[in-house]
């Protein structure tokens, strides 16, 4: 991966992973990395590009900045491709286990969008990423679990999160923003339903959440199983400085060897 180092998040929905995100960047960016969320990472990536080098030196402004991320979205349709052919075993396993799912047909095309969405974006960006450059994922392959795995009307199987997750890109680092269910439920509800759920009955929201909760949990502790580096940062109901201040106190105590290998 060009030495980049692949930051990834996983939580509860509410658990605090985007609050939590500019406390990963600027650790890493005081150790002389640069830390870019996947967003922040698309126009610069994509101006590497033979085509991006060209539009940087013949275009400026609105119109660069308009060319750049179609080239980086049509450069991420490529990456999906380059991903199959090299995770064919898992791009299997995800959409077989879809079509057995006991959730409607809108919900199952949103959790596969989703999901062949990231393989393009991770693989072009890690295609294009250098030595020194962290790139942080919000929800990445670790934390899709909850879309994969995780509904209002199934009861969550931890023999298939762990099989996922024995197939996945292993990032070099995992944060793991840590709430309560009940936590979690109530700051998704105050801060709005997600548009999908907006048809539902507030009890699908729920069972949800708390489905959700459970997958994390089975998730986290397989891949600490595995070995993989997992910070984990209490968010439950305390002020998010407090965590936040939390997290960057396990961020400095880690190894460095811990991330680079």
């Amino acid at each position: 991966m060009g030495g980049a180092v692949i930051v990834e998040f996983i939580g509860t929905p509410g658990a605090g992973k985007t609050a939590l995100m500019p406390v990963v960047g600027a650790h890493f960016n005081r150790l002389g990395f640069q830390a870019l969320p996947v967003l922040e990472a698309a126009r610069p990536f994509a101006s590497r590009t033979p085509a991006g080098k060209f539009v940087r030196v013949s275009t400026s402004g609105r119109l660069r900045r308009s060319l750049l991320w179609q080239l980086f979205y049509l450069s991420s349709f490529a990456g999906r491709q380059r991903f199959r052919r090299q995770h064919r075993t898992l791009i299997r396993s995800v959409l077989a286990f879809q079509q057995q799912r006991p959730i409607t047909q809108a919900d199952r095309r949103h959790v596969l969008r989703w999901f062949i969405h990231l393989t393009g974006t991770y693989e072009f960006l890690k295609a294009y990423s250098r030595p020194r450059e962290v790139l942080v994922f919000d929800e990445g392959f670790v934390h899709r679990v909850v879309q994969l795995f995780a509904s209002e009307s199934e009861d969550p199987d931890p023999a298939r999160v762990a099989a996922y997750l024995d197939l996945v890109p292993q990032p070099d680092l995992v944060v793991f923003p840590r709430a309560a269910s009940a936590t979690c439920e109530r700051r998704v509800f105050e801060r709005g339903l997600w548009d999908r759920f907006r048809v539902k009955e507030r009890e699908a929201a729920s069972r949800f959440i708390a489905n959700a909760h459970r997958v994390v949990t089975f998730a986290v502790g397989h891949i600490r199983s595995k070995g993989w580096t997992v910070v984990e940062v209490d968010n439950d109901d305390r002020e998010i400085s407090a965590s936040m201040a939390a997290l960057q106190n396990s961020l400095a105590a880690l190894d460095r060897k811990a991330y680079l290998g």
